[in-house]
């Protein structure tokens, strides 16, 4: 199983799938605070930086948020429940 329960609230995902899907979710968290305001960085760049370059959206950060959500949904959301 790719997201195991550790038994006392945690979680450990395993594989690289898994993986790729959690920090994704969280580059969509870390763009979501970045809107309201807070400064969020890794090595210099945003998570709203980070997704425009590895994944190719393009716009503002509202309409990139947009487009992550539609892609977590159409695509890791599915791959995930599939194995």
């Amino acid at each position: 199983m790719p997201i195991e329960s550790t038994g006392g609230g945690g979680w450990i995902a395993t594989g690289t799938d898994s993986i790729m899907a959690v920090r994704f979710a969280y580059l969509i968290t870390g763009l979501k605070s970045e809107i309201r305001g807070m400064r969020l960085t890794a090595k210099g760049s945003t998570c709203y930086s980070i997704l425009k370059r590895e994944y190719g959206f393009k716009g503002s950060r509202e309409k990139v948020l947009e487009q992550a959500q539609t892609h977590r949904d159409e695509v890791i959301v599915p791959s995930q429940q599939n194995g």
